[in-house]
């Protein structure tokens, strides 16, 4: 009952964050397949780069085998999966907002106070997700047909990253009617299905004898539809038939629950708590931690993925076409300094920007809810506590993803200037995002993330050439650009940082003059 009214409240609520998620999806394929076409220009670059990819263990545990030689099969085998998990992730946090958080936060009851019916909320927020992850199936789709790539493997790379949305979306349903806790509910989710995707790893890695591993679980299933490969379109059969079986689990489990309780009760804490949590900062640590190290963690992983693999990749690069071009721009003809500058920045600046603006903005939950400000603590010194690990986590992630990615060559000096050349950047991200959340009562989460989506758009287009070197000198990523443009040295790394210093002052200046956002 009333569930089209539902849908148009989370359509409102969400009508920027969902446009935003989609777009920088869109973004990350469109780049992806500009950056394959410069550095395998040729099919044999291509052949050799499958050839290689079948040997390479590393490869094949994170991204998956290539189902052909073709320019889409290689950029579907880049960066398939990745668009597949970040749907997911995606999926799974907006399924989690509009659910479980909602129960926490009172809301729910609020809503179930007028004529709504018990399972309306549930099917509101799975039919915008499931919703938005059809729209994402049509922009891979769009965007591949646009970049030349046929339009078969388009729309199954699509549907890829679309069914990796659908399932986390059906397993956030059943994991927000089983606990308590918001937080518990996404990260159990999500955890299931990148575990799984992990299990479809070894399988691949195994070979023949381990292939059965790999139809355990969704993740396995949807990688197996290849893309520009001769596509396999009724693999998308099993992930329907599995979401479907989900979402009535769900059902059957919200039917069986009170209303912010869950089917799980929640563990009983200490009689007192440590003295860690005396302060701001410790209470800060206390609810940033489990995305803090799960962050460093997965940096040191994929660093030591990149490292001890990218071996195989950087003897492509160096046998194609693209050396010379991509010498030119980086100013150095090392390949495997190129190739490392080239991907750390790929995965670590953006990524590492993301953690950042979600720290800082995690500030508005907390004025939104006013418990803490009610205890005889200033806002500076509630803000700076939040501003440290916003600070010093993107730090900490960056020197584990150098030391890691040390391991294939044992070169970590060199691993560590890679990566920590890129922080003043990050810091800059967080500091904009500082100054949106200080001067702006409500808009300030918008701004900071459409800070971020800009600086990316911009930089892609001034890879493709739609925008001028001078434009792209606004946005902070140009100063620590893999390419000859930024030049990096001590002056500007110190200039960045005192820019962002600049912009958090900003921001602690406008929380100080503004009202609280209740």
């Amino acid at each position: 009952m009333n569930t089209p009214a539902l849908i148009r409240l989370i359509l409102r609520r969400d009508r920027v964050w969902q446009p935003l998620w989609l777009l920088l999806v869109a973004l990350f394929v469109t780049t992806t397949v500009a950056t394959i076409r410069q550095l395998l220009p040729t099919p044999e670059a291509r052949l050799h780069y499958v050839n290689e990819i079948a040997a390479n263990p590393v490869i094949l545990l994170m991204q998956g085998p290539a189902y052909g030689d073709s320019l889409g099969a290689a950029a579907a085998q880049q960066r398939g999966a990745a668009t597949m998990i970040f749907a997911a992730l995606a999926s799974v946090i907006l399924l989690v907002k509009h659910t479980r958080s909602d129960e926490e936060q009172g809301r729910r009851e609020l809503v179930g106070s007028a004529a709504v019916g018990r399972h309306a909320p549930l099917t509101a927020a799975l039919a915008v997700v499931l919703g938005a992850n059809v729209v994402l199936a049509v922009l891979i789709t769009v965007v591949g047909v646009s970049a030349g790539l046929p339009l078969a493997g388009s729309l199954a790379w699509g549907l890829m990253a679309a069914s990796g949305g659908w399932a986390g979306a059906a397993l956030a349903a059943v994991a927000v009617q089983v606990t308590q806790s918001a937080r518990v509910a996404g990260a159990a989710a999500f955890t299931v299905f990148f575990g799984a995707y992990l299990v479809r790893g070894v399988s691949d890695v195994g070979g023949p004898g381990m292939e059965w591993l790999g139809w355990l679980m969704p993740s396995g299933w949807i990688l197996r539809a290849h893309a520009f490969g001769g596509e396999q379109w009724w693999v998308f059969l099993l992930v329907t038939a599995f979401v479907a079986a989900l979402i009535g689990v769900a059902y059957a489990l919200s039917a069986r629950r009170d209303i912010a309780a869950g089917l799980l009760p929640p563990r009983l804490g200490p009689a007192h708590a440590p003295n860690g949590l005396r302060g701001p900062l410790g209470l800060a640590w206390r609810m940033h931690r489990g995305m803090a190290l799960g962050w460093i963690a997965g940096a040191g992983f994929i660093g030591a993925a990149v490292g001890l693999g990218g071996q195989t990749a950087i003897e492509t690069f160096a046998r194609s076409g693209a050396l010379d071009f991509w010498a030119e721009r980086t100013g150095t003809g090392d390949p495997t300094e190129i190739f490392f500058r080239l991907v750390v920045y790929k995965l670590a600046m953006y990524s590492v920007s993301l953690y950042a603006i979600m720290t800082v903005l995690r500030l508005r939950g907390e004025e939104a809810t006013e418990l803490f400000l009610s205890n005889p603590v200033s806002r500076t010194r509630w803000v700076v506590s939040h501003l440290v690990l916003a600070v010093a986590v993107p730090a900490a992630v960056l020197v584990i993803a150098g030391l890691a990615l040390g391991l294939g060559d044992g070169d970590f000096a060199g691993g560590l200037a890679i990566t920590t050349i890129l922080l003043p950047g990050v810091w800059a991200m967080a500091g904009i995002a500082v100054a949106a959340f200080g001067l702006f009562r409500r808009a300030g989460a918008i701004v900071g993330w459409t800070a971020l989506v800009l600086a990316i758009a911009v930089e892609v287009g001034w890879e493709v050439g739609l925008v001028s070197d001078s434009f792209f000198m606004v946005s902070p990523f140009a100063h620590v650009h893999y390419s000859t443009l930024a030049s990096p040295g001590p002056g500007t790394l110190l200039g960045l940082t005192l820019v962002a210093a600049g912009f958090t002052a900003v921001g602690l200046y406008g929380l100080r003059r503004r009202d609280l956002a209740l």
